[in-house]
């Protein structure tokens, strides 16, 4: 199997970090990156992977020239990338300042979308490459105090879409995937931001969300190991993902799975319910019959 160049986001713990090791076990070039890497990414160096320090939230142009100097590190440029970096800021709408909704966007949206702009004009003159998206089951449902997530992630979704169907224009050759997993073993749930509480109201929601957010820590029902082999599989088209036609949207853990399908459900029965009011609306020109 060819070696491939794989660029990480996110890497000092979680999926990205289980992603290199997996990466750098089966022989594959992986190029880890995180912020202030020489001390967050340190544990990762024993693995063979390149460290590089790069903030997903830093001007474009910095962005820019982090791509171009992770570019030349391995022969034949970076094969796949994995927008993986990913923030929570925890807070009811009305608490949450755009300023909180900003932090959030920048991690979780601009982020992956200027690393993606960077590297995109290389991949289409290769003529092939992946961007792999680090979705989540966020992005189809709501979860209170999870506003500033949701939308992030809403968002994200919907703008990779519509660059899979521009990119299927004249680069059929680059494959865009994300992938949206469930609650998993990894630190995320340790690692919320929670704002600044603002309204005495919400005292007692607040402390039913923290409390239902520290009952999550260790108890999640997802393997990350195995998410990032699937990962890995949905990439190459090897394993699970051996023979079959790779969706964009692929749901991972089988509490995200039955969360997005029961949204989609009920989205139907929408659909089906109202469809006489929403046909109700369409124009009829003067004299039709």
């Amino acid at each position: 199997m060819a070696v491939l160049t794989w660029f990480i986001t996110g890497c000092s713990s979680g999926f990205g970090e289980i992603l290199v090791r997996q990466l750098r076990a089966a022989g594959d070039n992986v190029i880890a990156t995180g912020r202030n890497a020489d001390t967050k990414l340190a544990h990762l160096k024993e693995t063979g992977a390149s460290i590089l320090s790069l903030d997903v939230t830093a001007p474009a142009t910095e962005i820019q020239s982090k791509i171009d100097e992770a570019w030349d590190i391995y022969p034949g440029g970076i094969d796949i990338l994995v927008n993986n970096a990913g923030f929570i800021v925890s807070g009811a709408i009305e608490e949450l300042t755009q300023e909180d909704m900003d932090s959030s966007f920048k991690v979780n949206f601009h982020g992956p979308l200027n690393i993606t702009r960077a590297i995109l004009p290389r991949l289409r003159e290769k003529g092939k490459g992946t961007l792999l998206y680090v979705g989540s089951q966020a992005a189809w449902h709501a979860d209170p105090s999870a506003g500033s997530y949701c939308a992030a992630k809403f968002a994200l979704s919907g703008a990779v879409e519509c660059l899979a169907k521009e990119l299927a224009i004249f680069s059929p050759g680059i494959k865009i995937l994300i992938v949206e997993p469930g609650y998993f073993r990894t630190k995320v749930f340790s690692n919320i931001n929670h704002v600044e509480p603002r309204i005495p109201d919400y005292a007692q929601f607040n402390a039913g969300v923290r409390q239902f957010e520290a009952s999550l820590v260790g108890n999640e029902p997802g393997d990350a190991d195995k998410a990032a082999m699937r990962m890995i599989e949905l990439v190459r088209g090897t394993g699970m993902a051996s023979g079959k036609q790779i969706p964009l949207r692929v749901p991972l853990g089988t509490d995200g799975w039955e969360r997005i399908k029961a949204k989609c459900e009920e989205t139907i029965k929408i659909c089906e319910d109202w469809e006489e009011v929403a046909k109700s609306t369409d124009y009829t020109a003067v004299g039709a019959v």
